[in-house]
């Protein structure tokens, strides 16, 4: 398995070309190119959530629970005094530094479902609907959110079999096959719970019109996934 180091420069490399391919194209700004890179980055990171012992894990769930604290907070504003407000939001942010997380480390094991395709194309789909639903970007920068995620995760499962081929020992170790594998065998309920939840999100998607139009303008086929993805509308 690469280490921390590893995965965070791979996904800076990975993010930083995508990134300037998409700005000399033409199609994000200068503060979009930056948000898509982070992103990305963020994607490289993101597999090693089934590893609760890492120290960006953690602070991974401590930045979901400032998060999703201020969200809640935000809402009772006006009808609630000060001194409940941050009582909401202490609440909240232990819900989910710690119990949330405690349950999440007890019932998942690394390299399961959590690296896997199946868990990149979650990812990807829960940041465009996060950007478009939550954060209120166009459908065209949501999905271009979801792409860098996806970049960034397959980075990371990428490197890790590589890290599997010990080139100057001319041997393989057992890990390989274990990150970059279409969903997790040894635990099919955990991939089917994943699978349901890519389709949730493929429900609650934005719209994929604008990636079909930038498709046509750059003169690919896209009819047969027009057909299929937007129900053979024109």
């Amino acid at each position: 398995m690469a280490d921390f180091k590893v995965h965070l420069y791979g996904a800076v490399a990975t993010s930083s070309l995508a990134a300037l391919s998409v700005y000399s194209f033409g199609w994000t700004g200068p503060r979009q190119t930056l948000v898509l890179f982070l992103v990305g980055v963020a994607g490289g990171l993101l597999p090693d959530i089934d590893c609760p012992k890492s120290n960006p894990i953690r602070g991974f769930f401590a930045l979901l629970g400032v998060v999703l604290a201020f969200g809640m907070t935000f809402s009772f504003v006006g009808r609630v005094p000060l001194p409940g407000l941050a009582l909401i939001w202490a609440l909240v942010f232990v819900t989910v530094r710690y119990g949330i997380f405690v349950l999440f480390a007890r019932y998942t094991v690394h390299r399961g479902i959590w690296h896997s395709w199946l868990a990149a194309l979650a990812a990807g789909l829960a940041s465009a609907n996060l950007a478009y639903h939550a954060v209120g970007l166009t459908a065209w920068e949501s999905w271009l959110a979801g792409l860098f995620m996806v970049l960034g995760y397959l980075t990371h499962l990428t490197l890790d079999e590589i890290a599997s081929v010990d080139l100057q020992g001319r041997r393989i170790k057992r890990s390989l096959g274990s990150a970059l594998k279409p969903f997790s065998l040894e635990r099919p309920w955990t991939s089917l719970a994943m699978l349901l939840l890519v389709l949730l999100l493929g429900v609650s998607a934005p719209t994929l019109a604008p990636v079909l139009a930038v498709a046509d303008h750059y003169g690919l086929d896209v009819a047969m996934l027009r057909a299929r993805l937007l129900g053979g509308g024109a």
